[in-house]
C-alpha cells in the first residue's frame, strides 16, 4: 500500500501503529497531508494495479491483526479500499482517543469493533450507486473538513477582552 510519508525519517519502522491528535512524529507537511488525506493519494496506484478497490474496508496495520476474530475476520474477504463508510464516519478519528486510556487499547476495544461492524453491515448490501455515494461523501468530507480545519477560528471569545456596560 503506497502512501506519502508524513512522519519524520527518524521514526522507528515498527513504531506506534496509530496517529493520534498532536502526534509529535508528524512533520509540518505531514500534518497537512494527514488533515487533507492527501497522504492516501498514492493508493490510487494500488487501485489501478488491482490491489485495492475504490470502496472497501481500510487496510489495517499488522499491529491489529489479532483483532480479526469473532466474525471480524470476514472483513478480510473484501478487497481493501481507498474509501468506505468508516472513512467518512471516522474522518477525525485521531480526536476520538480519550486522554485517560491508552490509544491502542481504545482502538482495539472500541474503535476497531465499531468500524468492523459498520463495514460488515455495509458490504453485503453494497451497490454501484452506494459505492459512488461513499466516494462523493468522502470527497466532500475531505474538501469541507480540510477547508474548515484551515479556517482561522473566531478568537474574540477567547481573547480575554471584556466589554463593559
Amino acid at each position: 500500500m503506497y502512501k506519502f510519508r508524513k512522519f519524520r525519517p527518524d521514526c522507528d519502522l515498527h513504531g506506534y501503529p496509530l496517529t493520534v491528535e498532536g502526534d509529535g512524529r508528524l512533520t509540518m507537511i505531514g500534518r497537512f497531508l494527514a488533515a487533507s488525506k492527501l497522504d492516501e493519494l498514492p493508493q490510487l496506484w494500488n487501485v489501478l494495479r488491482g490491489d485495492m478497490a475504490l470502496v472497501g474496508p481500510r487496510p489495517e496495520s499488522l499491529a491489529f491483526f489479532d483483532c480479526f476474530h469473532n466474525g471480524f475476520e470476514k472483513l478480510l474477504d473484501h478487497k481493501p479500499g481507498l474509501v468506505g463508510p468508516c472513512q467518512v464516519m471516522f474522518r477525525h478519528e485521531s480526536k476520538l482517543y480519550p486522554a485517560d486510556v491508552a490509544a491502542v487499547d481504545f482502538y482495539r476495544q472500541v474503535l476497531f469493533p465499531t468500524k468492523a461492524k459498520i463495514d460488515l453491515a455495509y458490504f453485503p448490501r453494497r451497490t454501484l450507486i452506494s459505492d459512488l455515494g461513499w466516494i462523493v461523501r468522502a470527497a466532500w468530507a475531505i474538501a469541507v473538513g480540510s477547508w474548515t480545519e484551515s479556517t482561522p477560528k473566531d478568537q474574540s471569545k477567547d481573547s480575554g477582552q471584556q466589554t463593559g456596560d
